[in-house]
């Protein structure tokens, strides 16, 4: 009798251990095993956050020296400059402010090059564009045209960098004249520069603009308006300026008016080849 028990025990273990694990064992590794990957997330998430927000700020970093360099460069050596800021096409042509300046930066142009076969001073014209569909400012280089004061061959215009440069970021600029570090020690100078262009560059990650990511500013002076004012040339021929003199933060502008236009006039060093 004590050896059947025995041998159905035996018989008993051995289904079991044949059948796999039960459901209670299942659901205890289960269990256990979620809480040590929820354990391991603890150490694991604030590292993978810190790389992403990192590598954001990387990014950011890189797509605003690659816009500021490009239009620094366009600017550097021009004679004239003049920025529109929280515009759009049509106010370039409508506003008289702004129609007469780019009329008086045409005429010089003309009357330069009137007796010139080289063309040498040419308007050109840079564009930051704001796109609605994506939410973000897009660089364009715009065509003037000559003979129409303000009028831009809008056809013609060329984005400078690929969309996907600017990634998942969304970048707002602000353009001012920065503080005159002579004023008021030196007598005649004026609080503000004119001889120098202040850039700001914010980026944010989201398309709220509410989440800061970057923000960097940077001084370029204006090589040739700088040592023309410096020899004594006229303001009236050397300038910057910027409409309106106090621009609006990108929250405070209306959707249709966030456009920024930098017209400016380039003295070309090389005649083009017939």
């Amino acid at each position: 009798m004590r050896r059947n028990s025995m041998k159905a025990i035996l018989r008993r273990l051995k289904k079991r251990n044949s059948g796999g694990f039960t459901l209670v064992e299942v659901i205890v590794s289960c269990a256990l095993l979620a809480v040590l990957l929820g354990g391991m997330m603890l150490f694991i998430y604030p590292v993978i956050r810190t790389f992403d927000d990192t590598e954001k700020v990387y990014t950011a970093d890189n797509v605003a020296n690659c816009i500021d360099e490009y239009i620094t460069k366009k600017i550097y050596n021009a004679r004239r400059i003049a920025i529109f800021s929280n515009a759009n096409y049509d106010q370039l042509t409508n506003v008289e402010e702004y129609k007469n300046k780019i009329a008086e930066m045409n005429s010089f142009c003309a009357s330069v090059n009137k007796n010139d076969p080289n063309k040498t001073y040419v308007l050109r014209c840079i564009s930051l564009r704001y796109d609605a569909a994506d939410g973000k400012y897009y660089l364009y280089q715009e065509e003037p045209n000559m003979t129409g004061n303000g009028v831009l061959k809008q056809d013609k215009a060329r984005a400078v960098f690929q969309k996907c440069l600017y990634n998942d970021l969304f970048f707002t600029f602000s353009f001012s004249k920065p503080i005159n570090g002579d004023y008021p020690t030196v007598e005649g100078s004026k609080p503000l520069r004119d001889d120098a262009l202040s850039i700001n560059i914010r980026a944010f990650s989201d398309s709220d603009y509410s989440n800061l990511v970057y923000s960097g500013s940077g001084i370029t002076e204006l090589r040739q308006i700088k040592t023309m004012l410096r020899l004594g040339q006229k303001a009236s021929d050397f300038n910057l300026t910027i409409y309106p003199s106090v621009p609006l933060e990108f929250g405070s502008m209306v959707d249709g008016e966030r456009d920024y236009f930098i017209f400016y006039i380039e003295r070309q060093l090389y005649a083009k080849a017939p």
